[in-house]
């Protein structure tokens, strides 16, 4: 097998927009050495398909949007992926979190490969039965899940409900057990009681991890600041509170609430639901109302990005003034924004690394659905914990060893894993 290991040459990188997956990795690969047939392979997906999807309204009339699903690389085993519901969604963006998980994947050690994909529309904006009718739909048109090699994960905009209803679509063209072609699923049709939590479970572990070991703070010391009340945020900024950090300031897309200044932080289990009422923070006398941009300028030890759009560019990132930036959805950082923090000394822990809790949950959740291991839910936490804490060393190794930013770290350790099983199969 051959052993891809970084080099001292530099990589100039370029600045998509959230398509800054492929710019890290085409800076991964270069540096890393990968043959050009290989790298070829890493930096086009192996599939992608824009879908029309027709679904019924409730009063009868058909409407019509559009669907995607990009399949990035298949060498390390199924692939696997987040699935969107969201207005702005478009392939490019699909290609980008498609390449996003199979590094994240490949981090973890999985044997899966990376996939994105979803529908372009705003799901407050459809009724229950409408959003079942235009999910099974889209379900039905997505070629492959016959042959059972996509796992579903949920996403922006979908849930337990939104997978429910995929696996009972498909349930008739998978040789799999019908729930196998998706994680996420209610605990009644074998899903895990925590992975609706996992995304937020592992962002909570990576800031810990990268806070006590690498930036010597302890998380009892620490104070953090959560941008984005998404449920990914939202349990992140619980779990911290619950091991004793300090949730000094926390933000909706719309406001923020900050601390008072007597060091007690946020109540976590609160002001979320605040935040999504805006009308009712008058209510709310433990904490200032704020701008969303007084929360990403707060002072604390981290800053957790959990707001499911770009935040941090080159335009606001001189008046970041946490320590640590922790990027909990893929894009949240421009590569120039990013440029700007690592010249302050501020580390960025990237989105492959700190989100590998959602590939690490659906791994255990499909193993247990096809039967491989009847885990109890005490094991499949211990194990949950092992596999993240065993991710964020191996970043760790690799940036210390060759004196790279986390991202680069990140980036080099996942995709020197796939090019390594592609470099077998040639």
């Amino acid at each position: 097998m051959t052993a891809f290991h970084d080099t001292d040459d530099e990589t100039t990188r370029t600045d998509p927009d959230l398509a800054a997956p492929w710019a890290y990795a085409t800076a991964a690969t270069r540096r890393l050495g990968v043959p050009d047939g290989i790298e070829q392979r890493l930096l086009h997906p192996r599939q992608r398909e824009r879908i029309s999807v027709p679904f019924e309204r409730d009063d009868g009339t058909i409407d019509v949007c559009e669907g995607y699903r990009v399949r990035h690389d298949s060498v390390r085993g199924s692939v696997l992926g987040p699935h969107r519901y969201y207005p702005a969604l478009n392939g490019d963006d699909c290609a980008g979190l498609a390449a996003a998980t199979t590094v994240s994947a490949a981090i973890a050690d999985l044997p899966f490969g990376g996939a994105a994909g979803g529908i372009a529309v705003d799901p407050t904006a459809l009724s229950r039965d409408e959003r079942s009718r235009l999910t099974r739909s889209y379900a039905r048109r997505i070629a492959g899940v016959d042959r059972g090699d996509d796992v579903l994960v949920p996403e922006v905009g979908t849930d337990r409900r939104t997978m429910a209803r995929f696996a009972d679509a498909v349930a008739d063209d998978v040789d799999a057990p019908r729930t196998a072609a998706v994680a996420g699923k209610p605990p009644a049709i074998g899903g895990l009681r925590e992975i609706d939590r996992a995304g937020g479970h592992g962002l909570a572990h990576v800031t810990r991890e990268v806070l006590e070991t690498d930036r010597d703070r302890p998380l009892t010391d620490a104070t953090i600041a959560i941008y984005g009340t998404a449920a990914c945020g939202v349990a992140a900024a619980r779990l911290l509170e619950f091991r004793g950090g300090s949730v000094v300031a926390m933000s909706s897309d719309r406001v923020g609430l900050v601390a008072p200044d007597d060091g007690s932080g946020l109540d976590t289990d609160l002001v979320p639901s605040y935040l999504e009422r805006p009308g009712a923070l008058a209510e709310y006398d433990d904490g200032t109302v704020t701008g969303t941009e007084n929360v990403l300028e707060c002072d604390a030890d981290a800053l957790v990005l959990a707001a499911p759009a770009t935040t941090i560019t080159a335009d606001n990132a001189d008046g970041i003034r946490a320590d640590l930036v922790v990027e909990g959805t893929v894009g949240a950082v421009t590569p120039d924004g990013q440029r700007a923090l690592e010249e302050r000394g501020i580390d960025v822990v990237p989105a492959v690394l700190a989100t590998a809790g959602r590939p690490i949950a659906a791994h255990l959740e499909w193993i247990r659905t096809v039967g491989r291991d009847r885990m109890s839910d005490a094991r499949v936490t211990n194990e949950f914990a092992y596999a993240l804490t065993d991710a964020v060393d191996d970043v760790r190794d690799r940036r210390e060893r060759c004196d790279l930013s986390w991202r680069a770290a990140a980036y080099s350790v996942g995709l020197s894993r796939v090019a390594a099983a592609h470099e077998v199969i040639r």
